[in-house]
């Protein structure tokens, strides 16, 4: 059944496939993917390529892998190699990298001959690749490993912290945890060692917080060193929102910032997404929100975390999508159900993947034609203009 037959008014954009995509017969076809700074991937026959709202082909499936845009950039790879593209498709960096990573500070990681150095957006390479080991840039600081030891480069790819550390997470609410022998710690973005090294794992600082590990156990510091949570817990995740999900004994619970249990023993518990959390209780998933009231009975499957205000809930293999209030706004009818993103929902219906609104209306339809098996059509829904009318053809090259 085509859901979008039950729409009244639908336009018609039928992007057809050159000749060498016809040679090939398309067989493998994916537009299931969020959109991301106004476009969504695409993939035909192991291809990337990327949609616009409005079901156009913005830019050509030529890629190999691409990632969502970030920033209006996004990182690609043609054959072994990555590069980087603008919101136009224009490379603004050569397909010449081993590895790259989303700009952070408007710098990208990347990977050459296996060593690390940055681009900026203009795709000039600032920083030599020149490391053995570096992170993303964060606080303006990027951590790198010199002959086996990590310190810090500022964004002139100078050295502001010397490379003395056996590790080091990156920097965070102004501390990042480093290793000293087999102990944590924590340095200032001076370098001055602020906390003694005496955990036997520590977490990057959130809200003020840090999640640290001292014989054995688990508890919370602030960063004055001083403990806010004893050490009696198996695990305890970054706090959110003056939250974290906990785990001791093999059960899960919340506890706030105060270091005070709201709820325990709970089957599992995800962390928390715009305000709320994802609960499992004999064996099925709910939501509550942060002082553990149930939201959603746990009567799903499977469930995502929120975004953009809805969440994937699952029955019976098949997916829609409950809102931050616990309403079933998309029925569970769907193969399959992306994230949310930009207003967006992407779901697969038999052979057709189709974008969604909030309110379960069916926006951009794609499905591949199923007697030639040489073109996708793409049906835009517009309620304000006749049904069936032929925008355009785009070719796939």
């Amino acid at each position: 059944m085509n859901l979008i037959l039950k729409l009244s008014k639908i336009f018609a954009i039928v992007i057809f496939a050159n000749s060498s995509i016809i040679a090939q017969n398309i067989s493998m076809f994916n537009a299931g993917f969020k959109y991301s700074n106004g476009f969504s991937k695409i993939s035909i026959n192991g291809k990337f390529g990327y949609i616009n709202k409005e079901g156009g082909l913005a830019i050509p499936c030529i890629f190999d892998y691409s990632n969502d845009f970030n920033e209006n950039f996004a990182v690609v790879r043609k054959g072994k190699k990555y590069g980087v593209i603008s919101s136009n498709g224009l490379p603004i960096v050569d397909y010449k990298y081993d590895y790259i990573e989303n700009f952070s500070n408007g710098l990208a990681l990347f990977k050459l001959d296996n060593k690390f150095g940055f681009i900026n957006q203009k795709g000039v390479e600032v920083i030599p690749a020149q490391f053995s080991f570096a992170m993303s840039f964060n606080e303006d600081l990027a951590a790198v490993e010199i002959k086996g030891k990590y310190g810090f480069i500022d964004t002139k790819g100078e050295i502001t912290i010397n490379p003395s550390y056996n590790f080091t997470t990156p920097f965070s609410n102004g501390l990042a945890a480093v290793k000293i022998d087999d102990k944590y710690g924590f340095i200032n973005t001076k370098g001055k060692l602020v906390i003694e090294p005496k955990y036997e794992m520590a977490s990057v600082f959130t809200n003020g917080l840090s999640t640290v590990k001292l014989n054995g156990k688990t508890g919370l510091i602030n960063k004055k060193n001083k403990e806010v949570v004893a050490f009696e817990y198996e695990n305890i995740g970054q706090f959110t929102n003056e939250i974290a999900v906990f785990s001791k004994n093999g059960k899960f619970g919340i506890l706030n910032s105060k270091g005070e249990e709201i709820i325990s023993d709970f089957q599992y518990i995800e962390e928390s997404s715009e305000g709320l959390l994802a609960f499992k209780k004999f064996g099925l998933w709910g939501f509550m929100d942060q002082k553990g009231q149930t939201i959603v009975d746990p009567i799903f499957e499977s469930i995502r975390s929120f975004s953009d205000g809805m969440a994937v809930v699952s029955v019976s293999k098949r997916y829609g999508y409950v809102d931050i209030k616990g309403k079933l706004v998309i029925p569970i009818i769907y193969d399959k159900a992306i994230d949310f993103s930009e207003g967006f929902g992407a779901v697969k219906y038999g052979d057709s993947y189709i974008f969604i609104d909030k309110y379960s209306k069916e926006k951009i339809e794609l499905t591949l034609d199923s007697k030639s098996k040489d073109h996708v059509m793409v049906k835009v829904i517009n309620n304000e203009i006749d049904s069936n009318k032929l925008i355009s053809s785009i070719a796939l090259d």
